[in-house]
Protein backbone atom coordinates (compact mmCIF):
# COMPACT_ATOMS: atom_id res chain seq x y z
CA UNK A 1 0.00 0.00 0.00
CA UNK A 2 2.72 2.01 0.78
CA UNK A 3 4.64 1.79 -2.34
CA UNK A 4 1.47 2.82 -4.62
CA UNK A 5 0.97 6.20 -2.30
CA UNK A 6 4.53 6.65 -3.11
CA UNK A 7 4.23 6.31 -6.73
CA UNK A 8 0.62 8.75 -6.64
CA UNK A 9 2.71 11.43 -4.44
CA UNK A 10 5.71 10.91 -7.44
CA UNK A 11 3.19 11.44 -10.13
CA UNK A 12 1.14 14.37 -8.65
CA UNK A 13 4.46 16.75 -8.02
CA UNK A 14 5.65 15.62 -11.38
CA UNK A 15 2.56 17.38 -12.45
CA UNK A 16 3.16 20.35 -10.38
CA UNK A 17 3.83 23.48 -12.01
CA UNK A 18 7.17 24.66 -12.35
CA UNK A 19 7.76 28.16 -10.40
CA UNK A 20 9.58 30.55 -11.92
CA UNK A 21 11.97 32.55 -9.93
CA UNK A 22 14.07 35.55 -11.65
CA UNK A 23 16.74 37.24 -10.60
CA UNK A 24 15.31 40.90 -10.03
CA UNK A 25 18.84 42.16 -11.57
CA UNK A 26 18.16 40.35 -15.00
CA UNK A 27 15.66 42.78 -15.87
CA UNK A 28 17.85 45.52 -14.91
CA UNK A 29 21.62 44.45 -16.27
CA UNK A 30 19.90 43.13 -19.69
CA UNK A 31 17.57 46.33 -20.65
CA UNK A 32 18.19 48.54 -23.39
CA UNK A 33 18.75 51.58 -21.93
CA UNK A 34 21.19 49.78 -20.04
CA UNK A 35 23.88 50.26 -23.18
CA UNK A 36 26.54 52.99 -22.88
CA UNK A 37 25.07 55.87 -25.13
CA UNK A 38 28.73 56.46 -26.65
CA UNK A 39 31.11 53.89 -27.79
CA UNK A 40 33.96 52.68 -30.16
CA UNK A 41 34.47 48.69 -30.48
CA UNK A 42 36.63 46.98 -32.46
CA UNK A 43 35.29 43.49 -34.46
CA UNK A 44 36.08 40.40 -36.18
CA UNK A 45 33.36 38.70 -37.80
CA UNK A 46 34.77 35.11 -38.40
CA UNK A 47 33.55 32.67 -40.64
CA UNK A 48 35.91 29.42 -40.97
CA UNK A 49 39.46 30.89 -41.47
CA UNK A 50 37.98 34.02 -42.75
CA UNK A 51 38.21 37.02 -40.44
CA UNK A 52 36.94 40.54 -41.35
CA UNK A 53 37.48 43.50 -39.13
CA UNK A 54 35.13 46.19 -38.62
CA UNK A 55 34.93 49.39 -36.42
CA UNK A 56 31.48 50.09 -35.35
CA UNK A 57 30.82 53.38 -33.47
CA UNK A 58 27.79 54.97 -31.50
CA UNK A 59 27.10 57.75 -30.52
CA UNK A 60 23.52 58.00 -28.97
CA UNK A 61 21.05 56.52 -31.47
CA UNK A 62 23.32 56.65 -34.12
CA UNK A 63 25.51 54.01 -35.53
CA UNK A 64 28.81 53.92 -37.94
CA UNK A 65 29.99 50.97 -39.25
CA UNK A 66 33.50 50.93 -41.08
CA UNK A 67 35.32 47.69 -42.17
CA UNK A 68 37.31 46.84 -45.42
CA UNK A 69 34.95 48.13 -48.42
CA UNK A 70 32.81 49.89 -46.39
CA UNK A 71 33.59 53.68 -46.12
CA UNK A 72 31.44 54.74 -43.73
CA UNK A 73 27.46 52.92 -43.24
CA UNK A 74 25.40 54.66 -40.59
CA UNK A 75 22.17 53.26 -39.50
CA UNK A 76 20.17 53.58 -36.20
CA UNK A 77 18.75 50.76 -34.10
CA UNK A 78 15.31 50.03 -35.62
CA UNK A 79 17.24 49.58 -39.10
CA UNK A 80 20.16 50.15 -42.07
CA UNK A 81 19.28 51.18 -45.04
CA UNK A 82 21.70 50.89 -47.83
CA UNK A 83 21.12 51.95 -51.93
CA UNK A 84 17.29 51.87 -50.69
CA UNK A 85 17.10 48.82 -49.53
CA UNK A 86 16.28 48.57 -45.77
CA UNK A 87 16.79 45.89 -43.35
CA UNK A 88 14.62 45.94 -40.48
CA UNK A 89 16.41 44.42 -37.07
CA UNK A 90 14.80 42.86 -33.94
CA UNK A 91 17.45 44.59 -32.28
CA UNK A 92 20.52 46.89 -32.34
CA UNK A 93 24.24 46.35 -31.91
CA UNK A 94 24.05 46.80 -28.10
CA UNK A 95 21.64 43.56 -27.92
CA UNK A 96 24.95 41.45 -29.62
CA UNK A 97 27.50 43.51 -27.63
CA UNK A 98 26.42 44.31 -24.19
CA UNK A 99 23.61 41.64 -23.65
CA UNK A 100 21.13 44.62 -23.72
CA UNK A 101 18.00 43.42 -25.18
CA UNK A 102 15.31 43.45 -22.39
CA UNK A 103 12.40 46.23 -23.09
CA UNK A 104 10.01 45.20 -20.23
CA UNK A 105 7.33 44.07 -22.33
CA UNK A 106 8.81 39.44 -22.06
CA UNK A 107 6.38 37.49 -20.84
CA UNK A 108 8.29 34.85 -18.58
CA UNK A 109 8.38 31.05 -18.70
CA UNK A 110 10.77 28.44 -17.56
CA UNK A 111 12.90 25.72 -19.07
CA UNK A 112 15.02 22.84 -18.53
CA UNK A 113 17.77 25.52 -20.05
CA UNK A 114 17.06 28.39 -17.37
CA UNK A 115 14.52 31.67 -17.41
CA UNK A 116 12.87 32.51 -21.06
CA UNK A 117 11.78 35.92 -21.64
CA UNK A 118 9.71 36.05 -24.78
CA UNK A 119 8.34 38.54 -26.57
CA UNK A 120 6.85 39.50 -30.37
CA UNK A 121 8.54 42.93 -32.13
CA UNK A 122 6.85 42.84 -35.63
CA UNK A 123 7.61 39.39 -37.67
CA UNK A 124 9.49 38.21 -35.14
CA UNK A 125 9.38 36.68 -32.12
CA UNK A 126 12.12 36.66 -29.68
CA UNK A 127 13.67 34.07 -26.72
CA UNK A 128 16.16 35.28 -24.53
CA UNK A 129 17.06 32.32 -22.16
CA UNK A 130 19.09 32.89 -18.78
CA UNK A 131 20.77 30.23 -16.88
CA UNK A 132 22.11 31.51 -13.14
CA UNK A 133 21.07 35.37 -14.04
CA UNK A 134 23.64 35.35 -17.01
CA UNK A 135 22.35 35.76 -20.33
CA UNK A 136 23.42 32.47 -22.64
CA UNK A 137 21.54 32.47 -25.61
CA UNK A 138 18.88 34.18 -27.89
CA UNK A 139 16.69 32.80 -30.52
CA UNK A 140 15.06 35.19 -33.01
CA UNK A 141 12.22 33.56 -35.41
CA UNK A 142 11.40 35.76 -37.98
CA UNK A 143 7.88 34.34 -38.61
CA UNK A 144 7.52 35.51 -42.41
CA UNK A 145 10.63 33.55 -44.00
CA UNK A 146 9.85 30.87 -41.21
CA UNK A 147 13.96 30.46 -40.16
CA UNK A 148 15.53 30.82 -37.18
CA UNK A 149 18.73 32.71 -35.97
CA UNK A 150 20.24 31.61 -32.71
CA UNK A 151 22.64 34.13 -30.60
CA UNK A 152 24.76 31.87 -28.20
CA UNK A 153 26.90 34.26 -25.59
CA UNK A 154 29.94 33.17 -24.25
CA UNK A 155 31.67 34.88 -21.13
CA UNK A 156 30.90 38.33 -20.22
CA UNK A 157 33.89 40.86 -19.14
CA UNK A 158 34.34 43.35 -16.51
CA UNK A 159 33.33 46.45 -19.02
CA UNK A 160 30.12 44.55 -19.31
CA UNK A 161 30.30 43.51 -22.93
CA UNK A 162 30.07 39.66 -24.60
CA UNK A 163 34.02 38.82 -25.53
CA UNK A 164 32.27 36.25 -28.39
CA UNK A 165 28.36 35.66 -30.38
CA UNK A 166 27.90 32.81 -32.36
CA UNK A 167 25.37 33.41 -34.97
CA UNK A 168 23.46 30.37 -36.60
CA UNK A 169 21.10 30.90 -39.13
CA UNK A 170 19.78 27.43 -40.57
CA UNK A 171 22.98 25.63 -41.70
CA UNK A 172 24.89 28.69 -42.03
CA UNK A 173 26.88 29.97 -38.18
CA UNK A 174 29.76 32.76 -37.98
CA UNK A 175 30.88 33.96 -34.78
CA UNK A 176 31.09 37.66 -33.92
CA UNK A 177 34.83 38.57 -31.88
CA UNK A 178 34.56 42.07 -30.01
CA UNK A 179 38.29 42.48 -29.58
CA UNK A 180 38.25 45.56 -27.42
CA UNK A 181 35.08 48.48 -26.46
CA UNK A 182 36.09 52.10 -25.63
CA UNK A 183 33.45 54.36 -23.71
Amino acid sequence: MKIYLAIALCFVLSCAPVLCRMDPTVAFNYSEDKAPQKYTSFIYVSYGAVKIPLKLEKDNSKYTIQGPKIPGLSFDKKGLCANGVCLDLPFGPDGIIFGALLTGEEKISCSSEGIILSREVGDYLIRHYFKDAQLSKVEILDKRKERLITLDYSFRTKDGYYKRVKVSVEDFSFTINIEEVSF
